[in-house]
């Protein structure tokens, strides 16, 4: 059980796992660090190992298939909304053969091993504040009229953790705005992943900084680091 001062801390504890600690239990996307027996953790789909980390834990919010997830624990409303990821790359076994001594992590990636449903989440707190964990749902392959509607379903949240697969930058910069959060954490979610399968990789700074230039109040989260909100 946390009990903190500050209203909600975020710390990205590398790969896709984000930790929010807040004054209740904790809440872990995609978790990569041991758990705790009071964490929550809620499965995004965006690391296909998180699933393997989480197996026997008793309390683990997932999506599934092509239905909708609306569910509360400790008072905390939990939405979740599944989505067409973005395709993998067609060369990654191209990457992987160039690298000397490809890791654990792109030897079962090759083998296609596929990561939990890819969910969109809104987390609403005791008081009313939103957090929404829209991951990489929106790239090249996204429906227009389905953006619109996530747009309509999940916009204006206090706090959105978003992030732009690779190669697919200028979509999340032409459709982030419309989401009109208070504050936008634009996340590094597939980066150490990518890196570990032997695959290119892309900063977030640049597209950050072209959100910030546009009026969108973003924040970089990068593995690593933490941001805290008193």
């Amino acid at each position: 059980m946390s009990m903190f001062s500050w209203r909600l801390r975020l710390v990205h504890e590398g790969n896709a796992g984000i930790v929010l600690e807040r004054s209740g239990r904790r809440i872990r996307f995609d978790p990569v660090a041991p758990l705790e027996h009071d964490d929550i953790v809620i499965l995004t789909g965006a690391d296909p190992f998180a699933p393997e980390r989480s197996v026997g834990f008793h309390t683990v919010v997932r999506g599934h298939g092509r239905g909708e997830v609306d569910t509360e624990i400790d008072g905390v409303r939990f939405e979740g909304l599944s989505f067409e990821p973005v395709s993998r790359d067609g060369g990654i076994r191209r990457w992987v053969s160039d690298a000397r001594q490809p890791s654990e992590a792109a030897r079962r990636w090759l083998a296609r091993r596929r990561p939990d449903v890819a969910t969109i989440w809104r987390l609403t707190f005791e008081n009313g504040e939103q957090l929404v964990h829209l991951g990489g749902a929106f790239h090249g392959g996204t429906d227009v009229g389905w953006a619109a509607d996530v747009v309509t379903r999940f916009g204006q949240p206090k706090w959105l953790i978003a992030s732009a697969p690779f190669g697919h930058a200028a979509t999340a910069e032409s459709r982030l705005p419309a989401m009109a959060a208070e504050h936008v954490l634009l996340a590094d979610l597939d980066g150490d992943l990518r890196r570990a399968a032997g695959r290119p990789t892309e900063l977030v700074t640049p597209l950050a900084d072209r959100l910030e230039a546009a009026g969108l109040p973003v924040m970089v989260f990068v593995p690593g680091s933490s941001i805290r909100f008193e």
